[in-house]
């Protein structure tokens, strides 16, 4: 498998048009159908970083040195990469959200 075909199974798995993954990559949706397809073989070492931040795999994982991580996987590493972005305050937001849903499975349990 290549990297287009890595790249294709990570976005159909995420969901995302072509379109999502050429903003959050700040590419053209043409040059990342093109890496899809193998039409463009040699994508800059900072695309490939840009992709494989925003799906939440390591470089390695789109180079095809290790495996894929499952989908929760990556929505997990998603959310911590997101964390990095917000303020203080929003992050004690977050954390108060995620110990309040922690405290209701408890209740439940």
């Amino acid at each position: 498998m290549n990297i287009g075909e890595r790249l294709f199974d990570l976005r159909r798995k995420s969901g995302e048009s072509l379109q999502q993954v050429a903003d959050a990559a700040g590419v053209s949706k043409a040059h990342v159908w093109e890496l899809e397809k193998g039409r463009s073989r040699n994508p800059s070492f900072e695309l490939v970083r840009a992709l494989a931040r925003h799906f939440g795999v390591s470089i390695d994982v789109l180079v095809g040195e290790e495996t894929a991580p499952s989908m929760k996987e990556q929505r997990i590493e998603r959310i911590h990469r997101d964390l990095h972005d917000l303020s203080d305050r929003d992050r004690l937001v977050v954390e108060d959200m995620i110990r309040s849903m922690r405290d209701r499975m408890d209740e439940k349990a």
